[in-house]
């Protein structure tokens, strides 16, 4: 066999060798937003954390209108104290699926991004104590990283689409409404984010629909665009206490 042809089988194994890795990622990253997604409706609040990046500062993640939460100490705060703010459980739930996943992996394999629709259901108190069944839609817009060579969670958002209670058609009311008036949600001043909210949307008669955050497109290596934060340039990511000889992607 020829050195040329050597050097060809070479080239194909190592492009093979790409798309294996990468198709392996998106299965480890749809485990990993299936883990959060159970988590979530068990309130294993402490796990939910584990799934976001811990060696990367700038972790981040948005909730509807909440603001944003950065960092480790961030993210803590919005899972084990925001997540946290229903003193009893008992009669609640809190259920979302994931569907219609667009999982892009970059090409040099160290970061990646996806967006999925999430149907709904909840079930909580509202302010006079009586239990309330909801439908809660929302797309979720996550980038992620390799970190230590397993994916974690970079940034989280996830974006509202409708909110209404169970016998009502979401042309009736509004998830804010839902929120604020008939749970009388409030963050504490010990549990507020780091920044404003970025970016919020919710269906009304009156609301054109937005495609955002957009689907991923193929990319070679971080480029800023992230799908958590569409309306902003996201920097490559910093590494602390890592193991990687680089100081980012």
């Amino acid at each position: 066999m020829s050195e040329e042809k050597i050097r060809e089988l070479e080239e194909k194994i190592k492009k093979l060798e790409g798309e294996i890795e990468r198709l392996k990622a998106v299965h480890e990253i749809q485990n990993l937003m299936s883990k959060y997604e159970y988590y979530h409706t068990a309130d294993m609040q402490e796990e939910t954390v584990e799934l976001f990046a811990k060696k990367t500062p700038d972790v981040s993640a948005e909730i509807a209108d909440w603001g944003v939460y950065e960092g480790v100490e961030g993210i803590k705060r919005l899972f084990l104290g925001v997540h946290r703010l229903i003193p009893d459980r008992t009669g609640t739930m809190f259920i979302h699926t994931l569907t219609t996943p667009v999982i892009e992996v970059a090409k040099d394999g160290k970061t990646a991004k996806a967006i999925w629709l999430s149907p709904g259901v909840e079930t909580t108190r509202d302010k006079k104590g009586r239990l309330r069944a909801y439908w809660a839609w929302c797309k979720y817009g996550v980038d992620f990283i390799k970190e230590d060579g397993k994916w974690k969670i970079w940034h989280f958002h996830v974006y509202p689409i409708f909110m209404t209670y169970y016998e009502k058609s979401w042309v009736e009311t509004s998830s804010r409404k839902v929120e604020r008036e008939e749970r009388g949600f409030h963050i504490p001043e010990h549990l507020k984010p780091d920044r404003p909210t970025t970016y919020y949307w919710e269906y009304s008669p009156t609301a054109k629909t937005e495609n955002i955050p957009p689907p991923p497109e193929p990319y070679e290596k971080w480029d800023g665009k992230s799908v958590a934060f569409p309306l902003e340039h996201v920097p490559p990511p910093k590494f602390i206490n890592s193991h990687r000889d680089e100081d980012s992607v």
